[in-house]
């Protein structure tokens, strides 16, 4: 499994915000951390959230025969 966090560029939020207008989509730059990875800001869950995420899929993942997280972030 490939589990990937909610994340957005001012520039995504920006589309996001046209496309879908009144949608319930957190973005609230005030509670999400900002990383630069790559050489863009990027706005992504704070550590605490991405730890209690990860450790409710990492329970799943143990009732999927098979099933491996091969990919988080």
């Amino acid at each position: 499994m490939e589990l990937i966090t909610h994340r957005f560029t001012p520039g995504s939020k920006e589309v996001l915000t046209d496309w879908y207008p009144g949608s319930s989509l957190e973005m609230d730059e005030s509670v999400r951390a900002r990383t630069t990875k790559f050489g863009s800001l990027k706005y992504v869950y704070p550590a605490e959230t991405m730890r209690e995420l990860r450790s409710w899929f990492e329970r799943v993942d143990g009732r999927l025969p098979g099933a491996r997280v091969l990919y988080w972030t």
